[in-house]
């Protein structure tokens, strides 16, 4: 039997509509758009004649069909490949400043000051990779089918699969610290690799390339994220160091002796000048915050401060 006109009429609004998606192919949603056109095939009581009609008419109408066919399935896989690409982001705290984050994972990371965290948009494979600069501390959601790993300098990495860990890699130290607070890691240098179990710290010699690990107070190592700074026996060249960043100022040590003085203190609201007053009841030393004078591009350089030790 021969499609009548009206059989040809119904195909020529199917065309068209199909025709309709393709144009607006930018906000084309595939799979709802594919089942709107099969319900317009399918309704009606004259559905099985439609069918058998469609062989019969024209190719000027099944053209566009299959045209149409090929186009959307172009426009789905085109989607599926954006879908696949993975870009990289980095965050970056600084100085004077810790900053919280949350990963694709859900996993939290605080960075401290000077610090960097690169990681890709979403995790994909089997791995979850970040690259740290500095320090951080890792809230790891837990998945032991998809291991977390921080990549730090020196070709170190810390696997985790949920644990709370901290990481103090700084470029201009020379150690690098693992912390494990709860759960279990494992540090892996080169061809080296120590499993921490918690309140143990794994420390890198870099001058010798030695991995070791040993007993800590974690609070002392974590305190940072959360705004105090806890020291411990600390030398006062580090502890020196770890006020530059938390304040951001340049702090200069004029020694005049080899003596190695030693610290204890917890800090959490003072301000800079306010520990230095008391580390000079620690060492004998005196301090004054250096004029800053304007620069030709009309900024200011970072505050100095000198200190010296008599």
């Amino acid at each position: 039997m021969e499609p009548d006109n009206k059989d040809i009429k119904e195909y020529l609004l199917l065309a068209k509509a199909i025709n309709d998606d393709i144009v607006d192919y930018e906000n084309y949603n595939i799979g709802r758009a594919f089942l709107r056109n099969q319900r317009r095939i399918a309704s009606g009581s004259r559905k099985q004649r439609l069918v058998r009609s469609a062989l019969r008419i024209a190719a000027v109408l099944l053209l566009p069909f299959i045209l149409s066919t090929g186009i959307l399935s172009y426009l789905y896989i085109g989607q599926m490949q954006n879908d696949k690409e993975v870009s990289f982001l980095e965050v970056v705290s600084a100085p004077g400043v810790i900053t919280k984050m949350e990963l694709p994972d859900k996993s939290k990371v605080w960075l401290n000051a000077g610090s960097s965290l690169r990681y890709p948009s979403r995790f994909t494979g089997n791995e979850r990779n970040v690259y740290l600069s500095g320090e951080g501390y890792f809230e790891v959601q837990s998945d032991k089918q998809n291991p977390f790993y921080v990549s730090v300098n020196d070709n170190m990495k810390i696997m985790a699969h949920g644990t709370k860990f901290n990481v103090n890699a700084y470029g201009d130290e020379q150690w690098i610290e693992t912390t494990l607070e709860t759960g279990l890691v494992d540090v892996i240098m080169n061809k080296q690799s120590v499993l921490l179990e918690p309140s143990e710290l794994a420390y890198y010699d870099r001058s010798n390339q030695k991995l070791s690990i040993r007993p800590v107070n974690v609070d002392e190592k974590t305190a940072w994220k959360d705004g105090r700074l806890i020291f411990r026996n600390t030398s006062l060249d580090e502890v020196v160091k770890q006020l530059s960043r938390r304040y951001n100022v340049d702090i200069v040590m004029h020694k005049r002796t080899n003596i190695d003085y030693k610290c204890r203190a917890s800090f959490s609201t003072e301000s800079i000048t306010q520990i230095l007053d008391y580390l000079k009841l620690v060492a004998p030393m005196k301090w004054k915050i250096a004029e800053t004078k304007q620069l030709l591009d009309s900024t200011y350089p970072r505050q100095r401060i000198d200190i010296w030790l008599k």
